[in-house]
């Protein structure tokens, strides 16, 4: 498998209120990017990423459990966590080890309990958001009252960049307001995309759309705002630069149509993750010395070598299997590395890439990327892996899972 660099990588966190469809839509974009050969749904019990027994039985995510899709030349690390209240900590942990957040929101319920909850842990971390209105293939669905429903406790921030082309089980594509393009997706859950004209009944609709998008990103920016005034519209050029700039400073968060159970809207999705979400590359990771100074720490695969554990699970075969995130240097197979946390040596065997309960054998893992190891006889859920004398501290999150 390819080994990747930093500025290759993009590590997101699914998060949102249990039910609005986070494992289906995992499920539908690992399909649509050709990393598994069949497309699993919750009610068969056949997704990736959930792939326990009391989840399959339950058909509800009770573990964060990771996954990777490769799209245009980019590895994307989701990390598909538990909506239920009593398992956020899982959610917490994924968030801290992420630079991004994709919000599901399920179009007929709009924002929920858990979704209020995990927008302000996203923001509290300062990463950026993108939303996604999943399952607006069901009965009452509706793109206006579910972003009525996210403005009060999510902001004005909240803005669509697409708009649902047919409602309900007659939504079938989506109308893309920065290109002005419209794009039909196959009845047969494959994903298959095809532009088409823009239907005449949703051109007076979209056109507005667009302004009051074209608006929102005039306001998030002073230079623009300008320009927005003098001349009462953007140029693709600048909408589509102050769009980005503006999500990647958490001013605003574009809203995505989709259903995750008819694989309608994931290549959308996939691209929009790449352009909005950070590579490790561009956001350091948070950290802090020993004292509690900030020291911001980059993703330079040349650099000494730091992994923080976020995860511990048991695996009934494997044993325990240790989840990282490589902060800083590369992670060898059959290397041996410190644990700076409890100051010992670990002795790493093969380093592994997930795909739910599947694992993938790999030689290296690079500065920013996602990758697990089992066996540690050591090392626990926060700890540090990096050499003797570093003076980088990650504080634990005390409400994390632990094993």
């Amino acid at each position: 498998m390819k080994v990747y660099d930093a500025g290759s990588l993009r590590n997101v966190a699914l998060v949102g209120h249990t039910g609005s469809g986070k494992t289906q839509l995992a499920s539908a974009i690992l399909a649509d990017t050709g990393m598994v050969n069949r497309f699993g749904r919750v009610d068969d019990g056949t997704t990736v990423t959930d792939f326990d027994e009391e989840e399959i039985a339950r058909k509800h995510t009770l573990s964060a459990s990771l996954a990777y899709a490769e799209w245009n030349k980019t590895k994307i690390n989701l990390i598909d966590t538990p909506g239920f209240a009593n398992f956020l900590s899982d959610a917490r942990a994924a968030l801290r080890v992420c630079e991004g957040a994709v919000m599901v929101v399920d179009a007929v319920a709009g924002c929920e309990v858990q979704t209020e909850k995990l927008w302000n842990e996203a923001a509290a971390l300062n990463i950026p958001r993108i939303v996604v209105l999943n399952r607006l293939d069901r009965e009452r669905a509706s793109l206006e009252r579910a972003l009525e429903s996210m403005h009060g406790p999510c902001g004005r921030g909240v803005v669509p960049i697409q708009l649902p082309i047919g409602e309900e089980r007659s939504f079938r594509g989506v109308i893309d307001l920065v290109t002005m393009k419209a794009f039909a997706f196959a009845g047969d859950n494959s994903g298959k995309m095809t532009e088409e004209p823009i239907p005449e009944s949703m051109a007076a609709a979209a056109a507005k759309a667009r302004e009051e998008l074209i608006e929102m990103v005039a306001e998030a920016d002073e230079s623009l705002i300008e320009t927005f005034f003098a001349e009462g519209t953007l140029s693709q050029e600048q909408l589509v630069t102050g769009l980005h700039t503006a999500t990647m400073a958490g001013r605003i968060f574009p809203l995505l149509c989709a259903s995750g159970s008819h694989a309608i809207g994931m290549q959308p999705i996939l691209d929009a993750i790449v352009t909005f979400i950070p590579s490790p590359a561009e956001r350091p990771f948070p950290a802090r010395t020993e004292g509690g100074e900030e020291l911001p720490i980059a993703a330079d695969a040349n650099g000494p070598y730091a992994a923080f554990v976020w995860k511990t699970i048991a695996d009934p075969f494997a044993g325990r299997i240790t989840m990282f995130r490589v902060v800083s240097g590369a992670l060898k197979s059959d290397a041996t590395v410190h644990n700076h946390t409890r100051d010992a040596a670990e002795r790493l065997g093969h380093l592994l890439v997930l795909e739910g309960k599947a694992q993938t054998h790999v030689p290296e893992l690079r500065a920013g990327d996602l990758g697990a190891v089992a066996k540690l006889k050591d090392t626990h859920t926060n700890d540090l892996l990096a050499e003797k004398g570093t003076k980088i501290h990650i504080p634990p999150d005390r409400k994390s899972t632990r094993l």
